[in-house]
């Protein structure tokens, strides 16, 4: 099983300047539909890292977090911002199956890599 990272402050950098696709999931341990859907989040990080080399999973908690959580404007929990080459390409809100945020990742994959 692929471990999601744990961003903060002084590692974002990490996911910033990888040279592919960065899915980041913001969320907070008292937001119920964050902690509630994180399964489906790494079950999908697992899968989609087996299959594509250039693509990493990490997470964000906001109330450890409340630089980078402005810096990309997130205000509703759960967030998923997709970044390409250090930059946000798709924010994701809300709670999404895992077929329906494979299918957003890969869409947001094929639009960026002409």
């Amino acid at each position: 099983m692929v471990q999601v990272v744990e961003y903060n402050e002084d590692n974002y950098s990490d996911y910033e300047w990888f040279d592919g696709f960065a899915v980041i999931r913001f969320y907070a341990d008292w937001c119920a539909p964050c902690v509630q859907n994180f399964p489906i989040f790494e079950q999908c990080a697992t899968q989609m890292s087996a299959q594509f080399l250039n693509l990493k999973f990490g997470k964000v908690n906001v109330d450890q977090s409340p630089i980078l959580t402005l810096r990309y404007n997130v205000y509703g929990l759960p967030s998923t911002l997709i970044f390409y080459q250090g930059q946000v390409v798709q924010r994701i809100a809300g709670v999404k199956t895992k077929s329906n945020l494979q299918s957003i990742i890969l869409k947001t994959m094929q639009e960026h890599q002409a």
